[in-house]
């Protein structure tokens, strides 16, 4: 045996074990690199999910998801509108900064999603389902992406599945969540993955109705519906564009403020949901099948809430409770089973997954990481927030709404200039959960008014100003 040979043999053998350390180096980089889920659905109101003190709602996926981790009691969104919602979540930043305040808008030239930077640094990502913002998964850092754009029909709707057009007979939420399943099992054992999947449901369809099959409707009955103590509100305290804006005009056409409209269209919403339930509920059950559980985090959020005959509106928007607060929860390693009263945002959702992936958090971000307290290490990261309702959907006039402990405090503005104030609007949400005392004008709390507007005053110099300077 030549000693030429040899030396080649010697050779051979030590790139062998280069190599063979290589695929372990990686396999244990995956390994130690945590999965991310998000399951953001639409119009999901926070009291909607039995898990959240309703117990006339049926929705056990998502109950037995939400016990199982942190449970967040006092979420909210910083404007709550779909796409404007999407983006603050992909963008972990304010609408007037990330350029999103309307329907069908594109996010600003630079700015960078979450898929973006987990993708930048290994990971496998994918979207599936309801698409809203103007320009494609792709663009925004996503590998895989299945998705229909904003709403419309349940049945046959139109989805672009990785760039091919199909229709398929069946709920658009079921043929995206099969997809999503399908995106977790070839996702593989190599490199770890962010899934990004969206709900159409409960989101009306393109009638304006919420069509659940009969069998789940069945579980329901009218007489059980909650009613919300303020549908006959006047607002005679309150800015007089609600008079005339959307959410009271729509209102009126189901009928509201009418007890028995109001339950059989809550029948309604409930039945959708439960059937969205089922959806989620098969992906959730993949990823116990798969063995990934315990390396894998699993954020739930909605997009925004939604008004059933509070104050005598519909839909969302507007900048009071039940529009703004959400159902959140996040499961996974580390993370102990309990509930949370911390003040957190959707926009702290990008934050939280890079700090749990042990991704530096770029420092534009406006939103705060929950990793501290998602591993109980309690605090809380705020003490107020402001809601951006700077979008005039439906007829809405601007508005910027500080919450701070007990109190919400709302200035509608004349346009949106934010130059001129319409009206100003306190509550003391603990007192009045319903928000109907204005407190607003009461000498009593001269010295609350003037600190929440401090709030709004910053908000405007720090984060509204210099973005409205950069895009006009």
């Amino acid at each position: 045996m030549s000693e030429k040979f040899l030396r080649d043999m010697r050779i051979l053998f030590a790139m062998l074990i280069l190599f063979l350390g290589t695929l372990g180096y990686h396999s244990t980089w995956a390994q130690k690199k945590p999965n991310f889920i998000v399951i953001l659905t639409d119009d999901q109101r926070f009291d909607a999910l039995q898990a959240n003190n309703n117990p006339v709602i049926l929705t056990p996926n998502l109950d037995r998801l939400v016990k199982r981790g942190k449970n967040f009691t006092n979420a909210h969104v910083v404007f709550s509108l779909c796409s404007p919602s999407r983006a603050a979540v992909l963008t972990g930043r304010y609408g007037s900064a990330n350029g999103v305040l309307e329907l069908d808008s594109k996010l600003n030239p630079g700015e960078k999603t979450i898929a973006n930077y987990l993708k930048a640094a290994g990971y496998y990502t994918g979207v599936s389902g309801k698409w809203h913002v103007d320009q494609s998964p792709k663009e925004l850092g996503f590998d895989f992406a299945t998705t229909f754009y904003s709403n419309g029909t349940y049945y046959g709707r139109k989805i672009n599945d990785q760039g091919n057009i199909v229709q398929p007979a069946e709920h658009c939420d079921l043929y995206c969540a099969r997809r999503s399943i399908e995106f977790l099992e070839r996702a593989g054992a190599d490199r770890p993955f962010f899934l990004f999947h969206n709900t159409q449901l409960p989101h009306m369809n393109d009638k304006l109705a919420w069509p659940a099959p009969d069998s789940i409707r069945a579980r329901y009955q009218e007489a059980d519906m909650p009613v919300a103590a303020n549908k006959d509100d006047d607002l005679s305290d309150k800015p007089a564009y609600l008079k005339t804006v959307r959410n009271r005009t729509q209102a009126k056409e189901y009928g509201y403020p009418d007890k028995d409209k109001i339950q059989a269209h809550t029948k309604d919403y409930y039945s959708v949901l439960s059937e969205m339930d089922a959806f989620v509920g098969s992906i959730l059950k993949k990823v116990e099948e798969l063995g990934i559980a315990d390396n894998t985090y699993i954020i739930f959020i909605s997009d925004n809430g939604w008004m059933l005959g509070d104050h005598g509106f519909t839909r969302k928007v507007l900048p009071y409770l039940p529009s703004t607060h959400v159902p959140m929860a996040i499961i996974g390693p580390g993370i102990a089973a309990s509930e949370n009263s911390s003040l957190v945002l959707n926009i702290d959702l990008m934050p939280t997954i890079l700090d749990l992936a042990g991704l530096k958090i770029p420092g534009n971000i406006h939103g705060e990481s929950l990793k501290e307290i998602l591993l109980g290490k309690e605090k809380n990261v705020r003490d107020h927030f402001v809601y951006e309702g700077l979008g005039t959907y439906g007829g809405a006039q601007p508005n910027l709404t500080v919450v701070s402990g007990p109190y919400r405090y709302i200035v509608t503005y004349e346009d949106d200039k934010l130059d001129r104030v319409n009206f100003r609007e306190l509550y003391r949400i603990d007192d009045d959960p319903d928000e109907m005392t204005n407190l607003a004008r009461g000498a009593a709390y001269t010295t609350t008014v003037k600190k929440m507007q401090r709030f709004i005053d910053l908000h405007r110099k720090e984060v509204v100003k210099p973005s409205r300077a950069a895009v006009h």
